[in-house]
């Protein structure tokens, strides 16, 4: 967590490209509304210029609604076979339509993304762009002039507004945009993450939120920034859930609640490196209190130590317990308040807990206690090697003292 952003009431978004990723900046937007930070400007790149035309609009439910409820055909036109290959569903696939797909597509030019054109020109108004209070800008890559152009609302002609941010998408297979006899491919190519634009600006707290792949002139640009220590956050997602052509309905869901959880997070409203938490109470320190001097001589011996009777169970527990834990966990340079909630969200993720909603510390004990262990060879053996006394451990803490509380 940047410290800077942590008292922002504005900023200014940079909005890397990303495909299908996009829906995660979408829930960016939502947590910066419920913090009532304001965004002064957004510059983005293909899917991050599509956002950020979306958020200069300013209609925070039409673009959720969007996205949530987007399918693969209100992108492009391509054959059944050629959308199972582009989403990933490879083993779906008859591979004699998919190479024929395949040939078809390179014959044609490309993918045709006449849905997205269409809905782009007809739910996107130019002039409410061009007069919101919110500054826009886009990054597209001219290949007839092969050079990059990162243009500012007021310098992008009129009338051809969704003109230049479907040349900022054009992902490589489309086909490529035509605009006053030039083309053009998706600015990605160049600066998937276009903080120069935020930064020559003069914003003063940006925000970066990358969804894809850094290129050399971004790269260029952070080690400038440095230099010049302009402030800047940066988020991304915790996890990946499918490619960048990949609309599938609950994949963006994911995106979109993962980029709301990401965003409190970085701001310092949840907790944990994996999971999202509420708090980083010890929910551990508090039950083993609960247990009584047998039970806490058993929970020991689950970790492998014999506890001094004589101690009292908070000092067994700082003494003993925690050092045992921070040494399983590796947790080793890391707050003693971070150690509970790494081992729980260690656990939790061998489990296979849902990662993508808002714990309380007991909470995600209790879906750890409560959830089968996995069936996969992998799986088996992390948990027999790696786990096993650590879950013996905290399952036996909790079934222990819940009952008592």
């Amino acid at each position: 967590m940047s410290a800077f952003l942590t008292v922002a009431t504005s900023v200014a978004l940079v909005l890397s490209g990303g495909g299908a990723r996009g829906a995660y900046q979408i829930g960016v937007w939502k947590a910066l509304r419920e913090l009532n930070i304001d965004i002064v400007a957004v510059y983005g790149t293909s899917v991050g210029a599509i956002n950020g035309a979306l958020i200069a609009y300013g209609d925070y439910d039409f673009a959720e609604k969007a996205w949530l409820e987007v399918e693969f055909e209100d992108v492009m036109n391509v054959p059944e076979e050629m959308k199972k290959l582009l989403s990933g569903g490879i083993f779906e696939l008859n591979i004699f339509k998919a190479l024929e797909a395949a040939k078809n597509l390179i014959e044609s030019g490309g993918i045709d993304i006449t849905p997205l054109r269409e809905k782009m020109k007809a739910l996107l108004p130019e002039e409410k762009i061009r007069n919101s209070k919110v500054h826009y800008g886009l990054v597209t890559y001219s290949i007839s002039d092969l050079k990059p152009y990162m243009l500012y609302i007021e310098e992008i002609p009129e009338g051809m507004l969704a003109d230049y941010i479907l040349s900022s998408a054009n992902f490589p297979l489309f086909k490529r945009e035509e605009i006053a006899g030039k083309l053009f491919i998706d600015g990605g190519i160049y600066s998937n993450v276009p903080v120069r634009m935020a930064v020559e600006r003069g914003w003063e707290n940006i925000l970066v939120v990358d969804i894809g792949t850094i290129g050399l002139a971004d790269i260029l640009d952070y080690l400038r920034i440095f230099r010049e220590r302009t402030r800047i956050g940066y988020i991304r997602p915790r996890e990946h859930f499918g490619n960048v052509l990949n609309f599938d309905r609950e994949v963006i869901r994911k995106y979109f609640v993962e980029g709301y959880l990401d965003t409190l997070a970085y701001f310092g409203k949840l907790y944990g490196e994996q999971y999202y938490l509420s708090s980083e109470e010890d929910v551990l320190k508090q039950l083993y209190a609960k247990l009584d001097a047998k039970e806490r001589d058993i929970a020991g011996f689950l970790l492998g130590l014999k506890l001094p009777s004589e101690l009292s169970a908070e000092q067994q527990y700082e003494s003993f317990i925690l050092p045992r834990l921070r040494l399983e966990t590796l947790s080793f340079f890391d707050e003693p308040k971070k150690v509970p909630i790494k081992l729980l969200e260690s656990l939790a993720k061998v489990l296979n807990v849902d990662r993508l909603k808002i714990y309380t510390p007991l909470e995600l004990l209790e879906a750890i206690v409560h959830s089968t262990e996995p069936e996969n060879l992998l799986s088996k053996v992390a948990i027999q090697i790696r786990y096993r006394k650590l879950l013996d451990f905290v399952i036996f803490v909790y079934k222990n003292a819940i009952r008592k509380m």
